[in-house]
């Protein structure tokens, strides 16, 4: 396995990625699947950072994509945002959540990122391959801080996040839609 800048003969096998690490719900559903890529992963690819995890035969199993400077982010990613709230009124909800919180913290974090390995690709070091390259050009690139988001139920993430030094910066949500919003200066 090694870690590698993305390029964009791997943008299927990233999208694929994005689509098996989702919920269930963008599994089986069509229209909440066009919303997991379009909000995780396809704007990254085009205005983004982006590292890929590849296997022996050059297939990407996992990524780290980022966003660098909230507002330029918000400004270059229009597009997504237009088809995002076309989706109907949950959808342009959950950007409208999202984007207010990416906003209240962008003087600290400006940054935020999003990591997804296939299953049978975590562990062995991967997710911190991942991360310490993606953290690597943050600080190269001045970069003074980055959040993430985390499901409080994926004690698995919410330990890996801990042991890269990520810091809690607050919580979310009510019962089983519980979450964490962790944070870290690069």
């Amino acid at each position: 396995m090694r870690v590698v800048p993305y390029t964009p003969d791997h943008a299927d096998e990233l999208r694929a990625v994005c689509i098996a690490s989702a919920s269930e719900r963008a599994r089986r559903d069509e229209t909440h699947a066009t919303f997991t890529l379009l909000m995780y992963c396809d704007p990254y690819l085009e205005h983004g950072v982006a590292y890929m995890l590849l296997d022996d035969e050059g297939v990407a199993r996992g990524y780290v994509l980022a966003c660098e400077d909230w507002r330029v982010w918000e400004g270059a990613t229009a597009e997504y945002r237009a088809r995002i709230e076309a989706l109907g009124p949950e959808y342009r909800a959950r950007y409208a959540d999202e984007a207010g919180f990416y906003a209240s913290v962008a003087d600290d974090y400006p940054a935020h990122l999003h990591i997804d390995i296939e299953e049978p690709y975590t562990g062995g070091g991967n997710g911190r391959a991942l991360m310490e390259a993606l953290i690597a050009r943050l600080r190269a690139d001045g970069v003074p801080g980055v959040v993430l988001g985390v499901a409080a139920a994926n004690e698995r993430a919410v330990g890996f996040y801990r042991h890269m030094g990520f810091s809690l910066l607050s919580a979310y949500g009510e019962a089983d839609e519980s979450g964490y919003v962790f944070c870290l200066r690069p």
